[in-house]
């Protein structure tokens, strides 16, 4: 049975520097064998340990709200790639997203609606602001920014972020031929959506940022049926993934004290 809230989204992050060598194996040992032959593939260890931790993740998010073994979940895809879990237990429609960075994982699961989350590490050299305007109409601005390039770097990819986690919501991915979005920060520290149809912006969802090492970008994205009119408000919780020795050499998840997630308001600049 999920003990969900009915209006929270839980977070999870991890960081693959704070796990020792051999608990790579242990934590390997929760996937299935199509996710482990999906990590045989990466020609980098920093990226299949990523890969392993972020699925890890996964199953230790869903393992904490569902109350089943990590190992014990069965997960499936859908036509757009988009992971369905299979036969979750309980009435309540389980939502979830994850992604993966070299220094940072992460994975969001909630039963309001869609849900999209993104990872990415502050690439200098490819934080382009005119790419983002195949996909997303700027504030004025934002186009012709100036500044230090690692400022660019936090300003592209905080807005690479959004873009990416909110077509996950929406289960397609990221592609040019969706419809352009906004973004615009509103009053208390979301970031509104709106979607392109036809000629008029349509609310669409809204992003928040979350805390993430200096050199990372992390952003959530919730799709507009979570905000109904009249459904309250939605609390955002932040789990740091937490794992104990049960006396013998086994990593055991433990569900860790959360606490409100917090932006990463520094971020923005003339956002």
């Amino acid at each position: 049975m999920s003990v969900l809230p009915a209006r929270a989204v839980h977070v999870w992050t991890a960081h693959p520097k704070d796990f020792r060598d051999g608990q790579w194996f242990e934590l390997a040992s929760w996937l299935d064998a199509s996710e482990l032959l999906c990590s045989f593939r990466f020609s980098s260890e920093a990226d299949r340990r990523a890969y392993i931790l972020a699925h890890a993740l996964r199953r230790l998010a869903l393992s904490a709200v569902l109350a089943v073994p990590p190992a014990e979940l069965v997960f499936s895809s859908e036509a757009s790639g988009q992971p369905v879990l299979v036969n979750p237990p309980g009435e309540l429609k389980i939502h979830f997203s994850h992604s993966r960075s070299r220094t940072m994982v992460a994975c969001a699961v909630t039963c309001i609606g869609p849900v999209g989350i993104d990872v990415e590490v502050l690439d200098t050299g490819n934080a382009d602001m005119s790419l983002l305007g195949r996909f997303m109409v700027l504030p004025d601005a934002q186009p012709c920014q100036a500044g230090l390039a690692v400022e660019r770097a936090r300003q592209f990819f905080f807005y690479w972020t959004v873009l990416e986690a909110y077509w996950k919501a929406k289960g397609c991915g990221l592609s040019f031929a969706n419809p352009a979005i906004t973004c615009q920060k509103n009053r208390t520290g979301w970031f509104d959506l709106s979607l392109l149809a036809g000629t008029a912006w349509l609310a669409c969802g809204q992003a928040l940022a979350l805390q993430s090492p200096a050199d990372c970008a992390a952003t959530l994205v919730l799709d507009a049926s979570c905000f109904k009119a009249g459904s309250g408000n939605v609390e955002v919780v932040c789990h740091p993934a937490t794992f104990f020795h049960d006396g013998s050499r086994s990593l055991k998840p433990q569900m860790a004290q959360h606490t409100q997630c917090s932006l990463k308001a520094d971020v923005f600049l003339n956002v």
